[in-house]
């Protein structure tokens, strides 16, 4: 009994590993634990907890540079860009930006037409 892949080439049916497509299914990983996480605080509401966003998870890593970078936009360049730009996606659920972030990393890293 033969399989269909065992009689083409891996690299044919776009198999093969590379750099931008492992850094997009971490990613993609990264979007199911979020989304895991969300899925749980929907079920389970505990109150008080803070939802699981793009802005909760930048200030939780460096509170500090989204102050800076809050400062920065508002003050240097031009309010509204900070307004309408940055604020709805530091809103947006962090398993929505990985998971757009990593397919968009596991398209670009597909292998070119002459390497297939």
């Amino acid at each position: 009994m033969t399989f269909i892949l065992d009689s083409c080439s891996h690299a044919a049916y776009g198999l093969s590993m590379t750099t931008k497509r492992i850094i997009g299914l971490a990613l993609l990983a990264a979007a199911l634990m979020f989304g895991f996480a969300d899925l749980l605080q929907a079920s389970f509401p505990s109150y008080g907890a803070p939802a699981v966003t793009m802005g909760w998870l930048w200030a939780l890593v460096s509170a500090r540079s989204l102050s800076f970078a809050e400062t920065l936009v508002r003050d240097r360049l031009w309010a509204p860009i900070w307004e309408f730009g940055f604020s709805p996606l530091l809103v947006a659920p962090a398993w929505s930006f990985f998971g757009v972030l990593g397919g968009l990393f596991i398209v670009i890293g597909r292998p070119q037409e002459s390497e297939r």
